[in-house]
């Protein structure tokens, strides 16, 4: 189980499809994180949108002092002193969101319009996301009304958000549990949007 090998006892969140400028915005949040005893073994799961990128964000990782190792050079177990494991892999990401105890949702901390909040959704993981959500507004609405998620205005508000999330087993099951059986209900629907989304984006 990937969640075994990146540590069972410690903390984990995933910040998804991110894009430039996001990845600053989750290195300052996990800075700030780790100063808490309880998260000072956290690792963060880092995954850019695009792969074009996946080394330049290692990089910054490194730049900014912490612990870094890739995916694609790290299958099996991550070590306990590692802070950030770069997703530069394709494909995984589903099994990322399986495996995070919460998930920041990119594209949506700058103006790109967000990414698809569901896949955490329908594993049962509470979601964090920026205001511009414009691609998403729908689904991003309905996430915000079921409790499934938290909606945050401005990059000094991710690590304040993640940390509720993880300081309190409570809210993240019961937000989780909210997103999961907003998935179920909506299955139809939600699938319909996504297509109609996924053709008017291009994908």
């Amino acid at each position: 189980m990937l969640r075994l090998a990146w540590g069972q006892d410690r903390p984990v969140w995933l910040a998804a499809s991110t894009h430039q400028g996001e990845e600053e915005a989750g290195l300052a949040a996990l800075a700030q994180l780790k100063q808490q005893k309880r998260f000072a073994n956290m690792l963060l799961v880092l995954v850019p949108r695009h792969l074009e990128r996946f080394a330049a964000v290692a990089r910054l990782c490194r730049k900014h002092g912490f612990r870094i190792v890739l995916r694609s050079e790290t299958p099996g177990a991550v070590a306990a002193d590692v802070e950030i494991l770069v997703g530069d892999t394709m494909g995984e990401l589903q099994l990322f969101f399986g495996a995070a105890d919460v998930a920041f949702i990119g594209g949506s901390l700058v103006p790109t319009g967000g990414h698809n909040l569901l896949e955490a959704s329908a594993v049962g993981k509470p979601v964090v996301f920026g205001p511009h959500m414009f691609n998403f507004q729908e689904i991003s609405q309905m996430t915000l009304e079921r409790g499934a998620g938290v909606q945050i205005q401005a990059p000094s508000e991710l690590a304040p958000a993640i940390s509720d999330f993880l300081g309190n087993a409570n809210r993240r099951d019961s937000a989780g549990e909210a997103g999961r059986k907003m998935v179920e209900e909506n299955r139809g629907a939600l699938a319909a949007n996504m297509r109609l989304i996924e053709q008017l984006l291009g994908n």
